[in-house]
């Protein structure tokens, strides 16, 4: 769909040209509504790890509310942009239903209190910090201390954060193609290590499964294929798990004691300590 767009801008742009017309911005189409089916809320949760509609980076967040201290309580009022814990779990439970997508950029958005002072209201709504963590946001894994954290938080700006996650996506895409070209030989390709490093890399060095990151110890994460087939290096048959959550996957796969007790710590300082330990 989305290359299809990108021609028809272009056939435009060469009439354009041809006229001698000026050349025009081009500004995707903003929307804001409920989530129809469980097919679209699937089609969210893209491998990239990103939530991806149309090949564009999308927000979802909860219009409905019924808790009376929403209105004053920044921890509740939250947009998600990556398929973190909390949505992960939202949609295990059956529950995802409840979000709505939404491209707006004014930072305002359609919220339904029914308890309380009640009514339909335009509120500012703040990111998911596990959504920061996941996509790795400017400044935000380096912030010293909850303060800092915290500021990056209030001073998140919509606007800001679609256009950094669309060239995440862009770097994304463009090194998955990558990957799925090469990877057509018997067991693993011939460049599979550096295949496999793009795509560590394009993940943030992070646990897809438990969401622990270990840049600062690479070779505690593994690479693995979904379907067990080697050859299939497709975005979607890959995930880059730390070598506890793919000691999971493969029945005989053994974690050395030390492994173990480094991903483990790594959870705890992360604050993820209640991940799959």
């Amino acid at each position: 769909m989305q290359n299809d767009v990108n021609a028809v801008i272009r056939r435009l742009d060469a009439i354009r040209q041809r006229v001698g017309g000026e050349k025009a911005e081009f500004v995707p189409r903003i929307e804001d509504r409920d989530l129809a089916t469980p097919e679209e809320v699937e089609d969210l949760f893209h491998h990239s790890g990103l939530l991806i509609y149309l090949q564009n980076p999308v927000f979802v967040y909860i219009r409905d509310h019924t808790v009376g201290t929403f209105v004053d309580t920044i921890d509740r009022r939250k947009i998600h942009f990556s398929v973190c814990t909390t949505l992960r779990n939202m949609r295990n439970q059956g529950r995802f239903e409840r979000y709505r997508r939404t491209t707006r950029v004014d930072d305002v958005y359609l919220i339904d209190i029914r308890s309380g002072k009640g009514g339909e209201r335009e509120l500012p709504l703040f990111p998911c910090k596990h959504c920061l963590k996941e996509v790795d946001y400017p400044r935000y894994r380096i912030a010293l201390g909850r303060d800092d954290r915290q500021r990056i938080v209030e001073e998140f700006r919509a606007r800001d954060a679609l256009e950094f996650l669309r060239e995440k996506f862009k770097v994304f895409d463009s090194k998955t193609r990558n990957v799925r070209s090469a990877g057509l030989s018997a067991g693993y390709s011939s460049d599979w290590s550096q295949l496999s490093r793009w795509y560590k890399e394009l993940r943030g060095f992070t646990c897809e499964e438990c969401g622990v990151q270990l840049s600062d110890d690479q070779r505690l994460l593994d690479m693995h294929h979904i379907d067990g087939n080697k050859r299939n290096n497709q975005g979607q048959n890959l995930r880059c798990l730390c070598k506890l959550c793919h000691a999971r996957t493969h029945p005989h796969y053994n974690v050395s004691d030390h492994s173990s007790e480094l991903i483990l710590e790594a959870r705890r300082r992360q604050g993820l300590s209640g991940s799959n330990e």
